[in-house]
């Protein structure tokens, strides 16, 4: 991804939450950046597929 291609974003975080954050990027090798990063992209996809399992549950309770 180019620079071009990035947002800057000011967070701010309670000393707890940075601590943790730090501790997970260095257990996965990653700066709290990425590991920020990394957790939002997984939080959408989660939704996602909440969302498709959902529909599918949905869709067999109809056919009952």
């Amino acid at each position: 991804m180019s620079v071009e291609d990035q947002m800057k974003f000011v967070l701010r975080l309670t000393p707890a939450m940075h601590k943790k954050i730090k501790r997970n990027a260095k257990l996965n090798n990653t700066s709290m950046n990425k590991e920020i990063t990394n957790i939002l992209a997984d939080s959408f996809s989660k939704k996602t597929t909440e969302s498709l399992l959902a529909d599918i549950v949905k869709l067999l309770e109809k056919g009952k």
